[in-house]
């Protein structure tokens, strides 16, 4: 009897085994959770969606490192934290065979002060005077340069590297925090609020700029189109980075509207240039007759500069320094570039 009362008891439930999805064995889950739609109690009709990505887990197996850095970033985002890519290993072929992600509060404090100092350490020493003592940093050099961090030596972190099959495998997993977390802190991570900075939303704020409207009109006016934007400070620091790029007001084509007329006044004259995929000017660099014949004078020994920074746009200058037969310096040529990178140095010297 117990047996048929436990029976009669199933049965009725039986109808709520459709909502049921069954996983066959042997498939792995993805760590991004189902999206989940929430009711609100104040209305049937007012739903809003979430996606749950679940904690990582060592021995979790991902395709490449592109997707435990986004899957990562998804579950701090999630958590309120922001996330640095702070270390890698390379094989001998120049492939990367393991990387570490820590939480971006990792670290000391002054760590950034540190590196600041000991730049002006190095510049001091060259000037003749004297920036440490018995080997460490001053006290009052580090207060120079001190502001509050968020760096408080947290030690969360992921290490995944690459197994035999060529997948990328999680084998360090520390998830606890020496600060606290909040999902709400993730408005703090600049990396989540340009997410917000859709393509759409980039090409309206140029555009507006452009025709002379500022960007608190310019956000205003999208606000009431689109109320998930960017504030008003990433929305500026877009336009600072593409005024940078294009060289604005039409400036890079005036400069090359000259270059163009002195090539024509004098065959000696040189210039070269890139461009970015999107056609604006990236790197420049020029070099008159004058330089021309005095580098094929004075050659021996050329200075290269690139710690001029006081143009418009804070562009780096770059210049070529000689020193003829009196001790005095000569211009050999000038570059205007976008980054200071190994691959932009390579273009100016070829």
């Amino acid at each position: 009897m117990d047996e048929l009362g436990a029976l009669i008891e199933i049965v009725p439930n039986i109808d709520k085994l459709d909502n049921i999805s069954l996983t066959p064995m042997g498939e792995t889950s993805s760590p991004i959770g189902p999206i989940q739609t929430i009711e609100s109690p104040e209305s049937v009709s007012t739903k809003s969606v979430m996606t749950s990505v679940e904690p990582p887990k060592v021995g979790m197996v991902f395709r490449s490192w592109q997707e435990i850095e986004e899957y990562y970033k998804s579950y701090a985002e999630q958590c309120g934290f922001g996330v640095s890519r702070v270390q890698s290993a390379f094989m001998i072929k120049k492939k990367r065979r393991g990387m570490t992600w820590k939480c971006e509060c990792w670290g000391a404090p002054n760590m950034r002060e540190k590196g600041d100092a000991k730049k002006r350490e190095k510049l001091m020493e060259i000037g003749g005077c004297v920036a440490n003592e018995n080997g460490d940093i001053l006290e009052d050099e580090l207060a120079r340069g001190r502001r509050k961090s968020k760096k408080c030596y947290c030690q969360a972190r992921i290490y995944g590297s690459v197994n035999r099959e060529g997948l990328w495998v999680l084998i360090t997993v520390e998830l606890e925090h020496t600060h606290t977390l909040d999902p709400v802190l993730a408005k703090l991570v600049k990396e989540y609020r340009m997410k917000k900075m859709t393509p759409s939303v980039h090409r309206k704020l140029i555009n507006y700029y452009e025709v002379g409207v500022s960007v608190t009109q310019i956000r205003g006016c999208m606000s009431t189109e689109n109320g998930n934007l960017p504030n008003v400070k990433d929305m500026q620091h877009e336009v600072y980075k593409d005024k940078r790029s294009k060289m604005a007001g039409g400036d890079a084509k005036a400069m090359m509207t000259f270059f163009y007329y002195m090539q024509a006044d004098n065959l000696k004259f040189f210039h070269a240039h890139r461009l970015d995929e999107e056609g604006r000017l990236n790197d420049v660099l020029w070099v008159d007759a004058r330089s021309m014949i005095a580098y094929e004078d004075f050659g021996d020994v050329v200075c290269f500069d690139a710690t001029y920074l006081t143009n418009e746009y804070d562009l780096p200058f770059i210049n070529f320094v000689g020193v003829n037969q009196h001790g005095h310096s000569l211009l050999l040529g000038c570059s205007l570039v976008l980054r200071e990178d190994c691959d932009t140095f390579a273009w100016i010297y070829r």
